[in-house]
Order: C-alpha cells, then sequence, then structure tokens
C-alpha cells in the first residue's frame, strides 16, 4: 500500500449489489469492479492492483471461494486482504471463507456504515502488518550487519594480535637481543597496534552509521588548508612506497563543515589510492570550486576496476578485485564511511576508474552545509 488512495476491487455478478456497495464506499477509496471471477483474477494481478477484494459468494461459473483460494495461491496477491459477501449464514460456509484465506464477511442485506468499517478496520491492519514486515527486514539487515561486525573484528584483529603477543614474547625472553631488533620489533608493534586502532575506528564508525546516531559538528573551515594538512601526513607514506603525491589546491572560500569528519574522507580517499598504487607512480589530490560546491579531486594511477565492481565500491565490507600492493591490509570499509560522511554533508561522491590505468575520486558537497 502506498500513501494514496486505497483502490477497492468490487466482485459481484448482480449490477444492484454493486451500485449499492460503490455508493457506500465513494469517494472515500478508488473503486474498481469485476462481474465475474475470471476478470477478478486479472484485476488483482493487474497494476495497479487493489488493497481490499470485496469478493461475492455465489456467482456463476468460479463462485467466490474459488477466486479466493486462487487469491491465495499466487504470491502476486495473497497479501491483498479479502472480505467475502454473502447472504449465507451457516457457521461451515464462514469457516470455509476462513479456511481460504478470507479475513471477514458482511452478509446481505448490505449495511453501508458496516461496509465502511470493515474495509477501513483491514486496510489498517494491512498497512500495520506491512509496516511490521519492513521493520522486521530492517532489523534483519542490522542483525546481518553486527555479524559481519563481529566475523570482521574476529578475523582482522586476531592475527595482529598474534603478531603482537609473538613478538613481545621474544622481548621478555632472557635471550640477549641486539638494540636494532629490539627497535625492529618495537617498530613492528607500533605499527601492527595503529592499523587494530585504525580497524576499531572504523567499525564504531560504520556502527555509529548504521544505528543512525551518526552526527556532525558544523564549523567555518577552510578546505584548501584542511585538504594539505591531511596531505602531509598520508605524504610520508606514499614516500615510503616511491609513490609522488601532487598536491594542488586553490584559494577556495571559507565552507562549513565538520573538519574532522572531512579530513577523514580526505584520509581515506589518499591512503586508500596510496595502499592500492605501485611504486613510481603519481597520485593528484586537488581542489577547485565550482560555483556553490566545493570539490575534492583524488586521481591515481593504480589497477583500477572493471565497471561490474564500481557500483559495489562504497559498500560495507566490500572487498573487490584489486589489491594492495605493499602487503597492506583492507578492510572494505573506508569507502563505505567516505560515502556517509559526504552524504551527510548533503554532497555526493563520484568514481571514474578504468583496468590498469587508475582511478579518480571526486567529492562534491556544497559550502554551506545544510545539515
Amino acid at each position: 500500500m502506498t500513501g494514496e488512495c486505497p483502490r477497492v476491487l468490487i466482485v459481484d455478478d448482480e449490477r444492484i449489489l454493486i451500485d449499492v456497495l460503490v455508493e457506500a464506499i465513494r469517494p472515500t477509496y478508488k473503486i474498481m469492479v469485476a462481474r465475474n471471477g475470471e476478470q477478478a483474477l486479472r484485476a488483482a494481478r493487474g497494476v495497479p492492483a487493489p488493497d481490499l477484494i470485496l469478493l461475492d459468494v455465489v456467482m456463476p461459473g468460479m463462485d467466490g471461494y474459488e477466486v479466493c483460494r486462487c487469491l491465495k495461491e499466487s504470491e502476486a496477491t495473497c497479501e491483498i486482504p479479502v472480505i467475502f459477501i454473502t447472504s449465507k449464514s451457516e457457521v461451515d460456509d464462514e469457516t470455509r471463507g476462513f479456511a481460504l484465506g478470507a479475513v471477514d464477511y458482511i452478509g446481505k442485506p448490505i449495511s453501508p456504515p458496516i461496509v465502511r468499517a470493515r474495509i477501513k478496520t483491514h486496510l489498517a491492519l494491512r498497512r500495520s502488518m506491512e509496516v511490521q514486515r519492513e521493520q522486521n527486514r530492517e532489523l534483519l539487515e542490522l542483525n546481518q550487519v553486527k555479524n559481519r561486525f563481529l566475523g570482521m573484528a574476529a578475523h582482522d584483529l586476531r592475527n595482529p594480535l598474534v603478531s603482537i603477543r609473538g613478538m613481545s614474547e621474544l622481548l621478555l625472553q632472557p635471550m640477549r637481543l641486539s638494540e636494532e631488533k629490539q627497535r625492529q620489533f618495537l617498530r613492528s608493534i607500533h605499527q601492527v597496534s595503529q592499523q587494530m586502532l585504525t580497524l576499531v575506528n572504523d567499525l564504531l564508525d560504520v556502527s555509529a552509521i548504521e544505528s543512525g546516531h551518526f552526527e556532525l559538528t558544523l564549523e567555518r573551515d577552510n578546505l584548501s588548508r584542511l585538504v594539505r594538512e591531511r596531505a602531509e601526513l598520508v605524504g610520508f607514506s606514499a614516500r615510503e612506497k616511491g609513490i609522488v603525491l601532487e598536491v594542488e589546491t586553490g584559494d577556495l572560500p571559507d565552507c562549513r563543515c565538520d573538519s574532522g569528519r572531512m579530513g577523514q574522507v580526505v584520509d581515506n580517499l589518499l591512503t586508500n589510492a596510496v595502499k592500492f598504487s605501485r611504486p613510481g607512480t603519481v597520485i593528484h589530490l586537488g581542489t577547485r570550486a565550482t560555483g556553490d560546491w566545493l570539490e575534492v579531486i583524488v586521481a591515481d594511477q593504480g589497477p583500477g576496476l572493471p565497471e561490474e565492481e564500481l557500483g559495489r565500491m562504497f559498500g560495507t565490507f566490500q572487498r573487490l578485485s584489486a589489491k594492495p600492493t605493499g602487503n597492506e591490509r583492507s578492510t572494505g570499509l573506508g569507502l563505505s564511511i567516505v560515502k556517509k560522511i559526504v552524504e551527510a554533508h548533503g554532497g555526493t561522491v563520484r568514481v571514474a576508474s578504468e583496468v590498469g590505468k587508475g582511478s579518480v575520486f571526486t567529492v562534491s558537497f556544497p559550502r554551506d552545509s545544510p545539515v
């Protein structure tokens, strides 16, 4: 059911009864009419479908019971509530109808107030059931996200913890390790623990986003300055891999944004580019103003992605065909977080990618975030 006026299908072979029912429910509902069972089934399977059916039991050819059975056996029509119209008052007749899936009976002669009340009640019940099904679907999705969180945390935290434990045990051994070896182990422990912290922060961000507890703290800031600062931090990782990071930021007007979150966007895009780029390649980072919108562009010369994978690129926990070039870990969370942060600012993220040539990410958001 949608927010528009509900559609009621009246099925009866008697013109007089049809007229009585039409008069009883007009103009509250959109009315559809069928004069026999075959017409009723066609109307129920059509577009738009009725939201409720008033179905006479006694009709020539296919009677109301048979029509109801066919409706309930079809996936396309089984959810449409059916109210029987009948002069039969035997308990067996009503029991048969309920067994076939009817939701109610209205007896003849017709009472317009009773007809209106029954229709209103069962349409409300149907709407309530649809809302409940949608809520159940959302709960199922959230439960699946939770399970992915647990699986991701267990898998991606276990290996680093094993490494830290192994190196720390060696450091605690009475055997004499050279100072250089000790420093090497300590550097490795620091690096691995930083990876774990990044993963935990990403998991917390995704959890906040998925649960609807994600909020922005908006303030005036300069995007060019913010981008240059983040580029300087990520530049160390790029240089370690032999990657050139070119930064080109013009004099942009100040904008209204969450500086920390927007910095996270730049961090994630740059880190992602470094992670998937080969030594000797170039990453370009730029900003520009287009009317009332600001843009951040990150272009790399990485492996690129086939077109069929682009639609999944910003999904949570997505791991695609491209692999990090320096044995870095990829959680599949960074780009999902980027998309959510940018959308929270009223902006968009676009990507163009070509296998063997690289990818270009363009973040666009309004100078004055409407959030």
